[in-house]
């Protein structure tokens, strides 16, 4: 029985270098390494333009294109940019909307389409009048709507309270725009 443990000593070498050839023969490629994750696209700004209402010599409100770096998506942030603009007061010469330094202190939009402006009250001293009233609201609202397709009409809030009047106009309820007031 001695000479059959070489034959089979050589046979189970044999196989097993049978074995090992056909895996490496028919052995899969490495996977190629994963690519490195793209870098995140950043929002490129898209600037845009607003459409402003001012109060002119005439008692009018008139119209002013105000070229933004950037025009928000949201109504929110975008109302807010409308008045951050319209607070900033007029580039071509025309009249502040508002008769003394106003600052937005919050913005609020319910499902009917109305926005609620909450402006810093004004001071005891400020000029007062119908005139002046009146193109303070309809400044802010003509300007709000013709620039936020999702706003239909615009409450304005004082000090965050709602106010009857700053003195002749009824300010209680939410003012859709009136274009009757707008230069031609």
């Amino acid at each position: 029985m001695t000479p059959l443990r070489p034959i089979v000593a050589t046979l189970i070498i044999a196989a097993v270098l049978g074995v090992v050839v056909f895996l490496a023969a028919h052995r899969r490629p490495p996977a190629p390494p994963a690519p490195a994750p793209a870098p995140a696209a950043v929002p490129t700004p898209v600037p845009g333009k607003l459409v402003l209402f001012f109060p002119g010599d005439d008692a009018m409100l008139h119209r002013e294109a105000r070229e933004v770096p950037e025009l928000p998506a949201g109504e929110l942030p975008r109302i807010r940019l409308v008045l951050d603009e319209l607070t900033a007061g007029s580039h071509e010469g025309l009249a502040p909307a508002f008769p003394w330094p106003a600052t937005v202190q919050a913005v609020f939009l319910d499902r009917e389409g109305d926005a609620f402006v909450d402006l810093a009250p004004p001071p005891a001293d400020v000029p007062a009048g119908s005139e002046i009233e009146v193109t303070l609201a309809y400044a802010t609202v003509n300007s709000v709507v013709a620039n936020c397709p999702g706003v239909r009409r615009v409450q304005l809030l004082f000090g965050g309270h709602e106010v009857p009047t700053l003195g002749h106009l009824d300010l209680s309820h939410p003012l859709a725009p009136n274009l009757g007031l707008v230069a031609q």
